[in-house]
């Protein structure tokens, strides 16, 4: 049986009364260096996660399982990535002083289940709304993607003189809500002179905190990853990233911000101009970004995808107002992102 909001699961706890040492939930749950993070160590050798039941499953620190009858394009996607799991990785985290924020938006239309072309001058690819004012039933469960990572560099011809940002992730609430639950991967540039550099690192977040980089799970340009994040309730969340090509994964379990609740109501596959120290970066140039399966899936067991019928597309703008990150959709869970390279 699934996690559902208005289930309170009962674990044995060990509670240590130290300042600064995590609780830890289960037999199988560590501690991580980040205070409120936990992890699930790697199940035994033996333990089939294909076959395992949903608690098995959530026990073991896999994500939710789509249903293989009702969605069975979502469940192929759930197998690759959970075949590709082959070593579990023991987080070493490092916090950020970066953001990744709810949406920031031009219009002043909303998304509002009438599928259309949003702007927005830091988020760009596609959204859903569940419809869901408050945590609930009809709030998003999980939601997922494939990701191929991509190259960072600097504008066409130009050197700004530091470091260009972008991430790419799969989150819940964000749009017409204070919150967003979301993990993926910053790909940077920076030059200055002739000294130029590149920075990868897979992340998760729940904003209003900044985001979180996981250090060791290997990363590089041309990568295949896959990224969800799920909740159990509505200060409790997940993320699971899998490194398809080295078959690493990871699983994370952490809390919301003091005062956060996670409402459910948007779901979304997204590259992002971040936030850094209190204002918008410029976009690095990621030429393109590939996204694939990509699914999301309410308490109610609803599958939505990029293409569905309430999805709506969002243009990122420039500091200037102009497009400069765009979606363009590839299939019913598939579509591919680019930008202009513009140095605003």
């Amino acid at each position: 049986m699934k996690a559902q909001p208005s289930v309170i699961v009962v674990m044995l706890a060990l509670v240590s009364t130290l300042p600064g040492i995590a609780q830890q939930l289960k037999p199988n749950e560590l501690p991580t260096n980040i205070a409120g993070a936990t992890t699930i160590i790697a199940p035994s050798q033996d333990f089939d996660a294909l076959n395992a039941s949903d608690d098995d499953l959530a026990y073991n620190g896999f994500p939710p399982r789509p249903d293989q009858v009702a969605s069975p394009k979502a469940y192929a996607s759930w197998v690759k990535a959970i075949s590709a799991s082959k070593t579990r990785i023991q987080p070493v985290l490092k916090q950020s002083n970066h953001f990744s924020g709810p949406a920031e938006v031009k219009k002043s239309g909303s998304a509002s289940q009438n599928a259309g072309a949003l702007d927005s001058y830091n988020w760009s690819g596609y959204l859903n709304l569940s419809g869901s004012s408050s945590y609930g039933t009809g709030s998003f469960y999980y939601v997922y993607a494939d990701f191929l990572v991509p190259v960072a560099r600097q504008p066409f011809s130009v050197c700004t003189g530091g470091w260009d940002y972008s991430v790419s992730w799969v989150g819940i609430d964000g749009w017409n809500s204070p919150d967003v639950l979301q993990a993926g991967f910053e790909a940077d540039a920076y030059c200055d002179g002739s000294t130029t550099s590149t920075y990868y690192s897979p992340w998760y977040e729940w904003f209003p905190n900044s985001w979180t980089n996981i250090t060791n799970l290997p990363i590089a340009p041309g990568d295949e990853y896959f990224v969800e994040v799920w909740s159990t309730s509505s200060t409790q969340g997940y993320a699971y990233l899998v490194n398809e090509n080295t078959d690493q994964a990871v699983e994370i379990s952490f809390k919301a911000p003091s005062g956060t609740t996670l409402k459910g109501n948007s779901a979304e596959w997204i590259v992002e101009r971040p936030g850094i120290d209190g204002s918008l970066s410029t976009l690095a140039n990621y030429v393109d970004d590939p996204f694939w399966d990509a699914y999301a899936v309410t308490f109610s067991d609803s599958v939505v995808d990029p293409s569905s019928s309430t999805s709506d597309s969002v243009t990122g703008l420039d500091k200037n107002g102009a497009a400069d990150s765009f979606p363009t959709l590839l299939g019913p869970s598939a579509f591919l992102m680019q930008t202009t390279g513009s140095a605003h």
